[in-house]
């Protein structure tokens, strides 16, 4: 039924997340975009007793104290209870309090401030980084290679730390006696650094990446692929062009809902935009046209209320949602195991059962199957012209991270033992496995047309796989650490048939990086971000690319020249899902402290041309 709903308060609701419904019955999965999220849930959640304030002789004086000395086993319990509350983890709060006696330690929370614990591990972590620099940096001049990242700092010993710091220096001497000359693609002139600046940049990032390189087995030794990619004679090396902060009247935001999202998404042919709540039903907004007209009217809105699924006075907790090819059927899957299927008008039309929390979903594009998983490792794929399974594959105790379908009649399987399946509907065993990866595997991605897939790992490597081939065709690397990958929705077979397939790469180092998928080298570099760039995302056309960082900030790029169009760092937190609306004139962001907006860009701007 569809409802007229406004701006408004309304009380905050109890957080509850996929990822640490997982860790009680299967774990967490991971993949692009797309991606869970630490948080305890059960179907009830008893309430945290609150603190009996009374003398004591453990005082804690922090954090607006200065601590000189090492930090107290009480103090860290302190920060990790409050790090609990505010994310919502209720049980974990409990039970850590219980364990922890943390009702016999007098806290003044209000000094606390919110976020504590993670700002202590960021500072602690830098000062750490800082140390080990200025030791690196002391030896000679070669002390720029040798910096330390924190993924160094923090999975090394001091004796490793001091093999890799020798390693560097060596391959530093060596590269610079050899004359080397290597090629870093950038963005834009707008704001140019001194050549030291960019030389010293240039040396560090290839130097690490062929530390990454050393690093893999010996039986891909001999199909590494590492390219810089030709000279740009038009983009320079440099900080990206002027960022434009999007405007008031051009963002709209989801203001009062006071509910944590767990997934968003726009309809594929109208503009709707549906999104899922942890804690809470399903809804789908209809959106204007002029983002501005919509501060000073009422947006409709269908809220999708499962009765039959009421569990304990609520209708369902929503883990992930997804639109048919067509836009007229939306899924949703919740933590009760229950699919459920919508009109787009918010009518329901079918469930579906599963014992366990369903954690992907996913139709295939002809939309006629859709393929879910649970957190009991059972994948079912439906026959949404029956309404009946098609298929059901049990993975036992091998906990099953992503899902993606390569085509209408098969689809993957991401492993948690650095191994992808891929599976042809109807049948119970895979027709290719991929494997070769050393580290964990972060997620996949099929390129449009099924050809290519994609995988990234926390080493930095990306490989490249095909059908015709036992291991990977190529291995692109982005060091120090890879986080998301996306394929462009270009080239042939596609809706853009005319334009170049490219893949794209968000790296913990705050670099974008853009590869020819033709010569499969480096095309362009985008530095802007200062943090690890989490989420990155194309618009419909290939021509834009949205991108969300650590850094609290949401990038909308030039895909051809790097430019930043727009900006947005404007709600102190950090960016977790972006969605495309079909004409990529609009985007859907959600952020960490639960702001839900929609960004409007101007077609008619010269500047998004």
């Amino acid at each position: 039924m569809i409802q007229t709903q406004g701006k408004r308060d309304s009380p905050r609701q109890t957080r509850a997340g996929s990822a640490s419904a997982a860790s009680s019955t299967s774990g967490s999965g991971s993949g692009s975009g797309s991606d869970s999220d630490d948080r305890d849930t059960a179907v009830s959640i008893p309430s945290v007793p609150p603190f009996n304030c009374r003398p004591f002789s453990r005082l804690i004086s922090f954090p607006n104290n200065d601590i000189l000395s090492d930090l107290t086993d009480d103090q860290l319990n302190a920060l990790i209870f409050q790090y609990f509350q505010e994310k919502g983890f209720e049980h974990a709060a409990f039970n850590f309090g219980i364990e922890a006696e943390i009702e016999d330690v007098p806290i003044d929370r209000s000094i606390i401030n919110k976020g504590a614990l993670p700002s202590f591990v960021r500072k602690g972590l830098r000062y750490t980084q800082l140390k080990a620099n200025v030791l690196a940096s002391d030896v000679n001049s070669f002390g720029e290679c040798c910096r330390l990242d924190p993924l160094d700092i923090i999975t090394n010993n001091v004796d490793s730390l001091s093999k890799i710091i020798k390693d560097r220096k060596e391959n530093a001497k060596k590269k610079d006696n050899d004359g080397e000359k290597d090629i870093y693609c950038g963005v834009s002139d707008q704001e140019k650094e001194s050549e030291k600046q960019k030389l010293g940049k240039e040396k560090e990032h290839v130097q690490d990446m062929r530390m990454q390189q050393v690093s893999m087995h010996s039986e891909d030794q001999c199909e590494v692929d590492v390219h810089g990619g030709p000279p740009l004679i038009a983009h320079t090396p440099s900080l990206p062009s002027m960022t434009h902060q999007v405007s008031d009247s051009n963002v709209y935001v989801f203001e009062g809902h006071g509910l944590q999202v767990a997934s968003c998404a726009w309809s594929p042919t109208d503009s709707l935009l549906a999104v899922g709540y942890f804690s809470s039903a399903a809804r789908i907004w209809k959106i204007s046209d002029d983002i501005s007209s919509m501060h000073s009217s009422l947006l409709s809105v269908y809220v999708l209320n499962d009765y039959n699924a009421k569990t304990d006075g609520q209708s369902g907790s929503i883990t992930n949602l997804a639109w048919n090819g067509e836009g007229e059927l939306l899924a949703t899957g919740s933590f009760e195991g229950q699919i459920s299927i919508w009109s787009k008008n918010g009518e329901l039309k079918k469930t579906l059962k599963h014992k366990d929390s369903i954690f992907f979903l996913e139709w295939n594009r002809k939309g006629d199957f859709l393929l879910a998983v649970s957190s009991d490792y059972k994948v079912m794929v439906w026959d949404t012209n029956k309404w009946e399974s098609k298929q059901e594959l049990a993975f036992n105790s091998e906990q099953l991270l992503g899902v993606a379908w390569r085509n209408d009649t098969s689809f993957a399987l991401l492993s948690e033992k650095q191994r992808i399946y891929v599976f042809n509907v109807g049948e119970c065993l895979p027709i290719k496995t991929f494997s070769g990866h050393q580290k964990v595997i972060g997620g996949f991605k099929w390129d449009p047309t099924g050809t290519f897939l994609a995988s990234y790992s926390i080493d930095g490597a990306i490989k490249i796989w095909t059908f015709n081939r036992r291991r990977s065709l190529h291995n692109l690397m982005h060091s120090p650490s890879v986080c998301s990958i996306k394929w462009s929705p270009t080239g042939p077979g596609t809706d853009n048939p005319d334009k170049q397939l490219l893949l794209a790469s968000a790296s913990s180092d705050g670099t974008v990086k853009i590869w020819d998928c033709n010569q499969w080298h480096l095309l362009y570099s985008f530095d802007g971000h200062r943090e690890p760039v989490t989420l990155i995302e194309f618009s419909p056309d290939g021509e834009l690319m949205a991108s969300g960082a650590d850094d609290q900030t949401l990038f909308i790029w030039k895909v051809k020249d790097g430019t930043i169009l727009r900006s947005c760092s404007c709600y102190e937190s950090m960016v977790y899902i972006v969605s495309w609306n079909r004409e990529g004139n609009k985007l859907a962001a959600v952020f960490e402290n639960d702001t839900v907006c929609v960004i409007g860009l101007s077609l008619d701007d010269s500047s998004v041309h």
